[in-house]
C-alpha cells in the first residue's frame, strides 16, 4: 500500500476511532466468502440471550474450518492498520461468524476491549468487521459513536451520537477496540452477515482460545501466517515459548516426539 493511504486510514482511526475500507474484496472473492458463510450458518440456531442476540446466529471456531476466510484474515491493508496500531506482533481476539437476521433488536451498546481490567487510553485491541452482505440503516448496520475511543471511562452514547456505519459488501470496519458500539435494529426482510475479527496485543489472553479450539493437528493445517496470530508466536523472547522453544519449532517436531515415545525399545 502507498504511504499516503496507510497514512490517511491511520489518521482516521486514531481520530475518529474507525474508518470504512471499502471495496476490498472482489467479486469472485466475496461470492467465496458468502457461500463459504451459509455452509457454515447451515442449521445454526439463534443465540440464547440478549447480548449475542436472540434472532441473531453466531458460529465461533473458525480457525479448523477458515476456508474462503483466509484472504480475510490476512488482507494487508487491514493488516498494515493494525501493526501500526498495536505493532508488529499481535494474535487473535474473539473471531466468529454473525448472521443479524429480521426482526433483531439493537445489540447492547459496548466496547470490546471492555473484557480487560485497562485504563481507558491504553490500545489494546484493533478490530474488524467484514461486510458479507450490503450494511444499511435497515438491515442492522453496525451502529458507532465516533469519537467515543477518546472518552472518559463514565461516559455512555447518548442515541443522538450514534451513527450506522453503511458500507457495501465486500468492505471492512476497522475500529479501536475501545470505541462503543453495536449491532443495529434489522427492520429490513434479509439477512446481514458478517465476519468479525478481533486484534489484541500479544500479551493479553485472547476472548477465544484458538490453540484448544483448533488442536495441534488444526494449527499444522493453517498457513504460518494465521498460526501466528492464532497464538502460535512469541509475543518477546521469554513470552509464549514452549518448553523453552519457539512455539512453531515445538509444534512441528510434535509428531516426532510422540512416535519416539510410542516406539518399542
Amino acid at each position: 500500500m502507498r504511504g499516503s493511504a496507510l497514512d490517511s486510514d491511520l489518521v482516521a482511526l486514531r481520530e475518529d476511532g474507525y474508518v470504512v475500507l471499502q471495496g476490498l474484496l472482489g467479486d469472485a472473492e466475496l461470492a467465496a466468502a458468502r457461500n463459504h458463510a451459509d455452509d457454515l450458518l447451515s442449521g445454526i440456531g439463534w443465540s440464547d440471550n440478549d447480548f449475542d442476540g436472540r434472532r441473531t446466529r453466531r458460529v465461533y471456531s473458525l480457525l479448523s474450518r477458515v476456508g474462503a476466510f483466509d484472504s480475510l484474515l490476512l488482507h494487508p491493508r487491514v493488516r498494515n492498520l493494525v501493526t501500526a496500531s498495536l505493532g508488529e506482533v499481535y494474535q487473535f481476539g474473539m473471531l466468529f461468524l454473525s448472521a443479524v437476521d429480521p426482526g433483531q433488536g439493537t445489540q447492547p451498546l459496548h466496547f470490546d476491549a471492555g473484557v480487560y481490567p485497562l485504563p481507558r487510553d491504553v490500545e489494546a485491541e484493533t478490530n474488524v468487521i467484514w461486510a458479507l452482505d450490503d450494511f444499511t440503516a435497515d438491515n442492522g448496520a453496525t451502529l458507532i459513536a465516533p469519537g467515543s475511543h477518546r472518552w472518559a471511562a463514565d461516559r455512555r452514547p447518548k442515541p443522538s451520537e450514534l451513527v450506522p456505519a453503511v458500507m457495501p459488501a465486500g468492505s471492512a470496519l476497522v475500529y479501536s477496540g475501545r470505541l462503543w458500539h453495536a449491532a443495529g435494529h434489522n427492520t429490513s426482510e434479509t439477512t446481514r452477515r458478517a465476519l468479525i475479527c478481533e486484534h489484541v496485543l500479544p500479551w493479553l489472553r485472547p476472548a477465544d482460545n484458538h490453540i484448544l479450539g483448533t488442536g495441534l493437528d488444526g494449527l499444522r493445517r493453517l498457513t504460518p501466517g494465521l498460526r501466528r496470530l492464532a497464538g502460535v508466536a512469541l509475543a518477546s523472547d521469554y513470552l509464549g515459548f514452549v518448553a523453552g522453544q519457539d512455539p512453531e519449532r515445538w509444534l512441528h517436531h510434535a509428531d516426532d516426539r510422540t512416535h519416539s515415545k510410542s516406539s518399542p525399545t
